[in-house]
């Protein structure tokens, strides 16, 4: 049976540390420090270089408080703050992966500027990408990867740099020779993923680099015999010659032979999968960084987390989140899901799902959430729930209390408070 959180508990004692317990005019201005604070490596957890699914849930919410820092009118601003009509918020734990999460709030469902939400959506659909794969190659399938990219230069507009280079794409797939190589691959369907990276860190700081990876889904109907070095260079550079026709005639320029179009074996394929998503980017962000001094947008989320004076980090995220609004990330090939027995689902959906056995811990009043509100305790709050027990979270809340009616909780106090009750995890 979960705790009763709505009460404060007299018997809960508070953690060591003391609070300023007088109200004062203007409330608790929390920042981004509160959360920096929190922040030592990205997935590990505290002490320890390994990975941590809940010091990287920690991560993402601070990523997605300078989201909504920069996107104040976003629904991304909205996520897992405001609550869902006539729901309670209730905290969960997934006994499995030891983390917690929240139910009974508002999502989002923004693969691209949301990190909390992006996260989960990536576990969904590279568990579904996996599922292909396995399925098609268990019915004698081969998966070859194809990567696109396009010339881009400092100073492109994203936006137009992004339409010209779906108008590039459209037109590939209509080409006759890029059928025909697809038919002599035996190619029955793929699976396209939008990725972009920024170099303003690079040398050269040749501005946004979006580009394509594209899993083609080969094999059926043909002789797997063929798929030799010599013969994917022949379709290497037969699609290349198209695709470099096709990004010059939309005015984007002729792409390099060495970098424009790259196809790449089942084993690259895989790993690409196996890594794929925001999930990895924000799991191994601080290890991973993109090619040649690139920064992906969640990098961009970073810098600002660790410098509030970086606008030109805080400018081009904006322009990124607006550029892609409404775009899908990861596109199938119609029909393909249906042939290889993958469920559909939403994005919306796959955030709103709660984990696989997960257990009730306990439920926060209405005050108690915007109190955890007001101090940008909503990490802290799921870490402690994750790493001790509801009754450490009651001892956190009794703490905060007020904060949301002026009680003032200096970032030094929740700090410290925070390393106290995780050291006391097991009293």
């Amino acid at each position: 049976m979960p705790a009763a959180a709505g009460k404060r508990s007299g018997e809960a004692a508070a953690p060591h540390a003391t609070r300023t317990a007088q109200a004062a005019p203007g409330g608790n201005s929390a920042s981004l420090g509160i959360y920096a604070k929190y922040i030592d490596a990205p997935g590990a957890a505290e002490g320890s270089k390994a990975f941590s699914p809940m010091a990287a849930r920690v991560q993402r919410f601070a990523l997605q408080s300078v989201a909504r820092q920069l996107l104040p009118e976003s629904r991304t601003a909205k996520c897992l703050r405001w609550r869902a009509y006539n729901q309670d918020v209730k905290v969960w734990k997934a006994v499995e992966h030891g983390t917690a999460h929240y139910s009974g709030l508002q999502t989002c469902a923004s693969v691209w500027a949301c990190p909390v939400c992006a996260a989960k959506i990536a576990e969904r659909r590279r568990a579904e990408v996996l599922a292909a794969m396995t399925t098609h190659q268990a019915r004698g399938g081969n998966v070859h990867l194809l990567t696109l990219t396009v010339p881009h230069q400092r100073g492109d507009d994203l936006v137009q740099l992004l339409a010209l280079q779906a108008k590039a794409l459209k037109r590939f797939w209509d080409d006759r020779q890029v059928k025909a190589v697809f038919a002599d691959m035996g190619n029955i369907g793929q699976i396209r993923a939008t990725e972009v990276t920024h170099g303003r860190r690079s040398a050269r700081n040749n501005g946004w680099h979006p580009h394509y990876h594209v899993l083609l889904f080969t094999g059926s109907g043909v002789d797997l015999g063929r798929f030799d070095k010599p013969q994917r260079r022949d379709w290497e550079v037969r699609l290349y010659l198209v695709w470099a026709r096709v990004c010059e005639a939309v005015g984007l320029g002729v792409p390099s032979i060495a970098h424009g179009l790259k196809l790449d074996p089942g084993d690259k394929a895989s790993q690409y999968v196996a890594k794929w998503g925001l999930e990895h980017e924000l799991t191994y962000g601080h290890i991973k960084k993109g090619k040649a001094g690139g920064e992906t947008p969640f990098d961009l989320l970073r810098s600002v987390l660790a410098d509030q004076d970086d606008k030109q980090a805080a400018a081009l995220f904006r322009e990124y989140a607006q550029a892609f609004k409404g775009k899908r990330q990861l596109h199938w090939s119609h029909g393909l899901k249906a042939q290889l027995a993958i469920e559909e689902a939403s994005d919306q959906e796959v955030v709103e799902r709660l984990e696989e056995g997960a257990e009730l811990l306990g439920q926060l009043t209405p005050d108690q959430w915007r109190d955890v509100l007001k101090v940008e305790a909503r990490a802290t709050v799921l870490e402690i729930a994750a790493r001790c027990s509801w009754h450490h979270v009651q001892r956190f809340l009794w703490l905060i209390e007020g904060a949301h009616k002026g009680v003032q909780v200096p970032p030094d106090v929740l700090h410290e408070a925070r390393q106290l009750l995780l050291s006391d995890r097991g009293k």
